[in-house]
């Protein structure tokens, strides 16, 4: 069975940093791990004056870039691009699919959460948080019943997402 996980967090608190430890630590256990970025900014993903990007200006849908160790699919964004299709689409094979942002997703949500950024954490006001990672225990007002886990508990973070 399948599990998809959100890694949701301020920016800067560490996210691409979690899902790293969380890949390296799960492909070690010889599980098949996709990831999905999630990003609310819009910008360009492919390289302007590239051959891919010249075709997807002419009107290619989907124009894409493969070449002997990568391959890349650009389409416009999308009702068949949200991340619930591209999970069915392209990631059947993967035993564990973990998602970086997309905050209003549906899926269990672990909040990373660090002192030094300066800002609250989110999980009292985001849905289906289940876990929080942080650097120190949140301040008085911000105490949580969810479980806590160190930036350095990649093994017990882990064991929790398994369940």
């Amino acid at each position: 069975m399948q599990t998809i996980v959100q890694i949701i967090g301020q920016p800067g608190a560490g996210k691409t940093t979690l899902v790293a430890g969380l890949v390296r630590y799960f492909t070690g256990q010889g599980l098949c791990v996709g990831t999905l970025k999630h990003s609310s900014h819009a910008y360009e993903l492919d390289k302007p004056g590239k051959d891919s990007h010249v075709h997807r200006q002419a009107g290619a849908i989907p124009a894409a870039m493969v070449n002997a160790n990568m391959a890349a699919l650009y389409f416009p964004a999308s009702d068949l691009t949200r991340p619930e299709k591209l999970i069915r689409t392209y990631y059947s094979h993967a035993d564990l699919v973990i998602i970086e942002g997309w905050i209003s997703g549906p899926y269990p949500k672990i909040e990373i959460w660090r002192q030094c950024v300066g800002k609250a954490p989110l999980f009292k006001n985001v849905e289906k948080v289940s876990a929080l990672v942080c650097d120190s225990v949140p301040a008085e007002s911000e105490k949580t019943c969810l479980p806590l886990f160190t930036l350095d508990d990649i093994p017990g973070l882990a064991g929790f997402i398994r369940l």
